[in-house]
């Protein structure tokens, strides 16, 4: 007798075997797991790609970069559709259950959180290409700093979902609260800047958005990072329940 190999499973979720009543050449749904996972990986790629270049774009005063991060937003956001229209017809034609049906409606939430860090990469894009049409403060070595620590976590997001490793979701809390300590001290820096340089306020005001951005793009990565810990162990850590 013939036997059949199992496909390997898909971030930790073993799809149910095809019927034998399927037509032969039939789409199997380890095929379309990996199909949804190459997209939503990609989907990460993107977003983290867009956060470094969006403060690289501000730091180095580069116009063509931003207008980069701009036009990067519709890909990320086409991205969001597919995936969410496979994952429905993937719940709708499989009829998945437990780990399985965990995977594809946590994978539908995590577009969502993806898709508003692409969002405000752009709205951090755009911000300093308004500060790129004038002079006078510019952001300080914490904007880059927050960048990379929130790029970062859209990595370890990332790794923790391709690894199932829910100890590296949780780590991604400390890497927040480091986030957060930077965007209170830039909010008292460019606070001060306004009291010393009324001239300067409203640089200082796009500054003080533009860290607020970072700090919204580290929220998200936590976000991921707590959604991975509900596929891996199956228990819900949003709001420290």
């Amino acid at each position: 007798m013939t036997t059949t190999q199992r496909s390997k499973p898909v971030s930790g979720v073993d799809p149910k075997p095809v019927p034998d009543s399927e037509p032969a050449g039939a789409v199997q749904p380890a095929d379309d797991l990996r199909h949804l996972r190459t997209l939503f990986l990609q989907m990460f790629v993107r977003a983290e790609s867009m956060v470094r270049l969006a403060v690289r774009s501000v730091v180095d005063r580069d116009p063509t970069l931003g207008r980069s991060v701009v036009a990067a937003d519709h890909e990320v956001d086409r991205l969001e559709v597919e995936i969410d229209r496979l994952c429905l017809d993937y719940l709708a034609m499989r009829k998945p259950i437990g780990l399985e049906l965990r995977a594809i409606t946590t994978i539908m939430k995590m577009v969502t959180d993806l898709e508003r860090v692409g969002d405000l990469s752009v709205n951090l894009a755009e911000r300093g290409l308004e500060l790129m049409a004038g002079t006078g403060i510019e952001p300080g070595t914490d904007m880059p700093m927050m960048g990379e620590i929130a790029a970062d976590m859209l990595r370890m997001a990332a790794d923790a979902f391709l690894d199932a490793d829910a100890e590296l979701a949780r780590a991604l809390i400390q890497r927040d609260r480091e986030v957060d300590e930077l965007n209170r001290d830039a909010f008292q820096k460019w606070l001060a800047a306004m009291a010393a340089h009324p001239d300067q306020v409203d640089r200082a005001l796009a500054l003080t958005s533009m860290s607020k951005y970072l700090e919204r793009i580290a929220d998200h990565a936590c976000n991921l990072g707590e959604m991975v810990v509900f596929l891996v162990e199956g228990r819900d850590v949003r709001h420290g329940l």
